[in-house]
């Protein structure tokens, strides 16, 4: 477990320097006024549970990282997210799409991030 706390810690780390630069491009991406511990200590558990997530479906899958963030990325676009948005509650593509975009974007990084922390090699008294 101790090997893949820095690939973990890594794409918490990625995602929320991606929030933050989020935050200032779009204030009202992350509008949460009913956010569970606050606005950013909520948005820091949110992406700490996904980052255990990620690295529980690469450790059992063995699917490359960048795969894996594409596959759930797309995924939740066409079953969950902007897809069925603009098909059923009108949303305008213009905006589902920055929304799209925005998603494959953090979980692609968070997936290069993980993906380079795990190939490092660890010295041998580690």
């Amino acid at each position: 477990m101790t090997t893949r706390m820095k690939p973990i810690l890594g794409m918490w780390i990625a995602l929320m320097v991606l929030s933050v630069i989020t935050a200032f491009l779009r204030p009202d991406a992350w509008a949460g006024d009913n956010a569970m511990f606050g606005q950013w200590p909520t948005i820091a558990v949110l992406w700490l549970i996904t980052a255990v997530f990620f690295d529980w479906v690469i450790q059992s899958t063995g699917i490359d990282a960048t795969q894996i963030a594409l596959i759930i990325a797309l995924g939740s676009i066409i079953v969950f997210g902007q897809l069925p948005s603009v098909l059923f509650f009108g949303q305008e593509i213009g905006t589902a799409s920055i929304n799209a975009l925005q998603r494959v974007i953090f979980w692609y990084v968070g997936a290069m991030v993980y993906a380079k922390l795990s190939s490092e090699q660890t010295p041998a008294y580690e």
